[in-house]
């Protein structure tokens, strides 16, 4: 039996990466507070919308895809007669 020893299997290593990709996070979401808008609508100038904006863009993303795939898999995209 082999070890694979590549560089995300350490335990060590994915907690050094999470702490590292937090620390990012918060100083991005800090730099957010710090940078005033040039908003464009109402909604734009809010605090954080940003971010709050993409999370939820990527949470909605992924469901907007598995509704595609169910709908070419079951051929009704395809123009089958």
């Amino acid at each position: 039996m082999t070890t694979d020893t590549t560089l995300f299997n350490s335990p060590k290593t994915l907690k050094a990466l999470i702490v590292i990709f937090g620390i990012f996070l918060a100083c991005l979401l800090g730099a957010d507070l710090l940078i005033h808008p040039h908003a464009s609508f109402t909604v734009d100038g809010w605090p954080e919308f940003n971010p709050i904006f993409g999370f939820l863009s990527g949470l909605v993303l992924p469901v907007i895809a598995l509704g595609l795939n169910f709908l070419v898999k079951n051929g009704k995209t395809t123009g089958k007669h």
